[in-house]
């Protein structure tokens, strides 16, 4: 099958698998993209349509502008993780020293 899909490409064998190897990876890339873009409560810039757009339209460039860029953090600074973690580090260090003077 690969030799006859390089022969129809002109190209050789190893080129040609490495064309399908890449075809697979940006179709995987790009149907996890999208599946989070639907799962995500939030994107950057608030709409999730725009940031599909990107995902289906822009290939693998624009899987991974949204993938590094159009994602919020739920761990966000500040956000409820943040609490959860300062509670837990405060929890600690009373269990260490003792409940001590705050200031």
């Amino acid at each position: 099958m690969l030799d006859w899909i390089a022969r129809r490409l002109e190209v050789s064998s190893s080129v040609a698998g490495a064309l399908i190897a890449l075809a697979v990876v940006q179709l995987a890339m790009q149907v996890y993209a999208l599946v989070d873009v639907v799962k995500r409560g939030a994107v950057l810039g608030g709409n999730k349509w725009v940031w599909a757009l990107v995902i289906a339209l822009g290939g693998l460039p624009g899987t991974i502008v949204y993938l590094a860029v159009g994602r919020i953090s739920s761990t966000a600074p500040g956000g409820a993780a943040k609490a959860a973690g300062d509670e837990t580090v405060r929890r600690a260090v009373d269990s260490l020293y003792g409940p001590g003077d705050r200031r």
